[in-house]
């Protein structure tokens, strides 16, 4: 009878390599069709990705492991948690500094938006008063006039303290030409003159200053 269990043993051991093998498989099965469902809503993007692979690293390290003896499980088990201590310790910096680099050129795009947006805004309501000025060229009185000057003054204070910090180049020129436009303005309230000639040519210079003001804007909205 005791002869019969001692054959018996290495059955049962064959048998429950065999089973976990198959639990093994089943795993990495469930690990490549599911672990993205599951994972997307804790972990980002990349961190997903690693801990995918490091999911079917410890299985398939698993999966060779049940075929050695009981004994050499601890050492197995140590590999596992080396390898994996590995592949975070490289991972994880190189995602972190991944991240940052991509947070870092959002905030810049960011920026270089607003400044844009606020250019063609600004180059909007210069437009706006000048056609309210010419439009009302020969009925303005002193005190109008010297609350529009005032109004323009308010406007290259803004428009300064706007894009005082602004870099771009193209912006800069932008709002260089935008405080002429606004200090001819000035000039021509101060000197009581209704000459339409003038206030037309600066209609047409403050036209081409805005479609340039789109196109810096949609360049900033692009990179």
């Amino acid at each position: 009878m005791l002869s019969n269990l001692f054959k018996t043993e290495p059955q049962l051991n064959s048998r429950g390599v065999k089973g976990l093998h198959r639990l093994a498989f089943h795993a990495i099965q469930v690990t490549d069709s599911r672990s993205h469902a599951m994972l997307k809503g804790f972990v980002s993007k990349d961190y997903a990705v690693l801990v995918i692979i490091a999911s079917l690293v410890v299985i398939l390290l698993l999966g060779v492991g049940f075929t050695s003896r009981p004994s050499d499980w601890a050492g197995w088990m140590q590999a596992i948690g080396l390898i994996v201590g590995l592949m975070v310790a490289v991972a994880v910096p190189a995602i972190q500094r991944k991240q940052e680099a991509e947070q870092a050129r959002k905030q810049i795009r960011d920026r270089e938006v607003g400044y844009a947006r606020r250019m063609q805004y600004l180059c909007g309501e210069l437009s706006e008063l000048q056609g309210r000025i010419s439009l009302n060229l020969t009925h303005l009185r002193a005190t109008d006039r010297h609350s529009l000057k005032y109004t323009l003054q308010d406007y290259l204070h803004r428009l300064f303290e706007s894009h005082k910090q602004d870099l771009n180049d193209d912006r800069v020129v932008l709002a260089h030409e935008l405080r002429q436009v606004a200090n001819d303005l000035i000039d021509e309230l101060d000197s009581g003159r209704t000459d339409r000639v003038v206030f037309m040519a600066l209609e047409k210079r403050l036209q081409k200053l805005a479609h340039r003001c789109q196109v810096n804007a949609a360049m900033a909205e692009r990179s």
